[in-house]
């Protein structure tokens, strides 16, 4: 009878440890599942930020240039050169720029560009200092995907 007890006890205790193993691998898979997912993600998010930031300045910067898809002239607005980019999709593609935009200057009520975005993850905002009518204001550009 002692022997018994003792072969029941063993196999439930061998029973236990092995769920226990078992548990242990699924739990320990879900963590390393985990992780990827969650590397991977952040550099995904990363990338595309990177990505607007990068086109966001070389907009920026062509915007506010004196070449012939440029704003300024002597380097003050060109309310002429500036009224061009009213035609949105002729200016994205002059500027080879991939993403949407619009931009705005300070004191001036209208804005240029595709002007109602939709809701979007990612939006990225350029400030840049310039003249126009010899006073310093602010150039705000803005892209999304």
């Amino acid at each position: 009878m002692g022997r018994f007890i003792l072969t029941l006890k063993s196999k439930k205790a061998q029973a236990w440890s092995f769920d226990l193993v078992i548990a242990s691998i699924i739990f320990i898979v879900g963590i390393v599942m985990l992780y990827f997912y969650a590397v991977n993600y952040t550099s995904q998010s990363e990338n595309k930020l990177d990505d607007l930031f990068f086109e966001g300045n070389l907009a920026s910067e062509l915007i506010l240039s004196e070449d012939s898809f440029g704003i300024l002239t002597g380097n003050q607005i060109n309310q002429a050169k500036l009224d061009e980019y009213l035609n949105y999709q002729q200016k994205k593609d002059e500027l080879g720029l991939t993403k949407n935009f619009y931009f705005n200057i300070q004191n001036d009520p209208t804005n240029y560009g595709l002007v109602n975005p939709p809701d979007v993850e990612n939006i990225v905002r350029v400030i840049r200092i310039t003249i126009d009518n010899n006073k310093i204001v602010s150039f705000k550009l803005y892209i999304w995907e």
